[in-house]
């Protein structure tokens, strides 16, 4: 991965604080009690929520600079 940029970075924290903000909000209680508990949620809800999106958004953008690339 390249460096992101200071001012990326800030942006960057800034929404995954409120995704986390979210995702929380709706977690179940006995699920947040310890580390090790929070630790495996945040993991699954990493897998299920953010992944998919940002594994379609990467896929997409990728689809649109290979069209293009073929059109010109």
């Amino acid at each position: 991965m390249l460096n992101i940029p200071q001012e990326d970075q800030a942006i960057l924290d800034e929404h995954i604080r409120e995704a986390s903000r979210i995702l929380r909000k709706y977690t179940e209680p006995e699920k947040l009690k310890d580390f090790e508990t929070i630790e495996a949620e945040a993991r699954k809800l990493v897998i299920e929520e953010v992944a998919p999106f940002v594994g379609e958004f990467f896929f997409q953008k990728e689809e649109k600079k290979h069209q293009e690339s073929n059109e010109g």
